[in-house]
């Protein structure tokens, strides 16, 4: 069965983005040995990819202008949005919009025997959490204190998580991987 889960990298203080809603301050981390390897190992189990919105404009914006790759290969990516965003070629994207839970269906079936990444925003994971979607978070938490920020959820979301397991990734970066709900 197809699981949704949010894997998302975290400072200390709970922080995705800092102040300014910069999530570039975890590039670093993100290319650490033991970080580099957990996500690659996750990323194989994913069959589809959820992302809102605004995290998609940054990320097309990026690969538009040479900065960055598409990074999630061939994979089906489903956007949320209220906007007229820009195509990318070669990629398989559908632009939605309406509620998580009406999209669900449709979301896990293009996983195929994958599960779903959402990758966020945060306002995204929240509508998941509130729509009793999300199964699973996964947080690397990294050795920073951003002191204000977009929070892990960014809105209030009020759900019962259960620790399954924590892996140390070196460096000081840890993955908690929790049950939703």
């Amino acid at each position: 069965m197809t699981s949704f889960k949010y894997y998302v990298g975290a400072s200390v203080d709970g922080f995705i983005a800092d102040g300014s809603k910069d999530a570039h301050w975890f590039t670093t981390f993100a290319k650490q040995p033991g970080v580099k390897k957990h996500f690659e190992e996750f990323f194989d189990t994913i069959g589809a990819v959820v992302i809102g919105g605004k995290t998609y404009a940054d990320i097309a914006r990026e690969v538009a202008e040479g900065r960055m790759q598409w990074m999630f290969g061939n994979k089906p990516v489903w956007v949320f949005t209220h906007h007229e965003l820009p195509t990318l070629p070669e990629t398989d994207l559908t632009f939605i919009r309406g509620e998580f839970g009406f999209w669900g269906q449709d979301i896990a079936r293009s996983a195929g025997a994958g599960d779903v990444w959402i990758v966020g925003g945060a306002d995204v994971a929240a509508g998941f959490v509130q729509a009793n979607m999300l199964d699973e978070l996964l947080v690397v938490t990294v050795p920073v204190v951003l002191g204000e920020g977009t929070s892990i959820f960014g809105r209030g979301v009020s759900t019962q998580l259960s620790s399954l397991s924590v892996t140390d990734l070196g460096d000081d970066t840890f993955m908690t991987r929790y049950a939703v709900g």
